[in-house]
Order: structure tokens, then sequence, then C-alpha cells
């Protein structure tokens, strides 16, 4: 009977760990906040996950940072992720990736704009809530540099998926 039970409670907790699979897909949305003295923003992202493996995810992400002080953000990138589970449902995920970030200035009719190639790392969490719909949140670190325009800052993001 003890063995039955063990085997039986070994399924179960088996049962999440499969959640990652290779082939598996995901989009959603997610709401970013790029912190940066005197300049922190707000954003909306859109994301598509690919499990290249059962622990390797690529991912490709773009943020929109709406109209602040004359500049309007964007930023894409492209990511891979080390999915690690810890428990049933639950992942953390060490990332690295690479991405252009581009920002025009608007003031009085006077239009300049400049576009960076960015490296980022950072790390992220995420709780799958049922088989398909699953929530995150990451951290991530960006640089990038161009001739004298440098940028960088912490990213923080919390979104929402579905798995198909």
């Amino acid at each position: 009977m003890k063995k039955l039970m063990m085997i039986a409670a070994m399924m179960l907790m088996s049962v999440g760990a499969f959640a990652q699979e290779a082939g598996k897909m995901a989009i959603g949305v997610d709401a970013n906040y790029g912190i940066k003295k005197d300049a922190s923003r707000l954003g909306a992202g859109a994301k598509f996950q690919y499990s290249i493996t059962d622990d390797f995810r690529a991912e490709a992400k773009f943020i929109y940072y709406p109209k602040k002080d004359y500049s309007t953000v964007w930023n894409g990138m492209v990511n891979v992720q080390y999915l690690i589970p810890c428990a049933e449902n639950l992942y953390v995920y060490p990332q690295v990736g690479v991405g252009l970030m581009g920002e025009s200035v608007d003031i009085l009719g006077h239009s300049v704009s400049e576009t960076l190639f960015e490296f980022h790392g950072g790390a992220g969490i995420e709780y799958f809530v049922s088989d398909n719909i699953k929530l995150n949140f990451d951290a991530i670190y960006q640089y990038g540099k161009k001739n004298d325009v440098k940028f960088d800052w912490p990213l923080l993001s919390l979104g929402i998926a579905y798995v198909f």
C-alpha cells in the first residue's frame, strides 16, 4: 500500500513538470516599467514564446512606451530562457538576449530619433494558473551604446500568457 501511495504521489507531482515540453508555444501581454533616474516609464508589451527543449525557451518581445516628456520609446528583443522547475506549476528562469531600442523626440514640430543595439540579462518567475494560462514576473537589465548615446536601465515586467 505504501508503494502504491508513493507512486500515485510521484505521478501527481510530475504533472506540472511537463508543462514546458518541447514544441509548446505561448502568446502573452505584459505591463512593463523601465526604471531610470528622472526618466522612468510605463509600457505595454506583447510576446511570443517557443519551447526549444524541455529546459530552453526562446522568446520574442516588443514593448511600446507612450509619449512622455516629448519622447516615445520602443523596444524589440529576443531572449533565451533556461527553465528551472521549483515546485508544482512554478518555474524560475535566468535569461539573456539582444534587441533594438528606439527613441524619438518631438519638440515643437522638430523630430529626432535614435536606434540602439542592446544586450540584456535577467531572471524571471512564472506560475501556471491552469494548463493553458500562466503568470510571470521578469527583472531585466538592458544596456546599449551607440557613439555618445548610452542606454541602460532595469526593466520590470508583469504578464500573462496563453500556452498552446
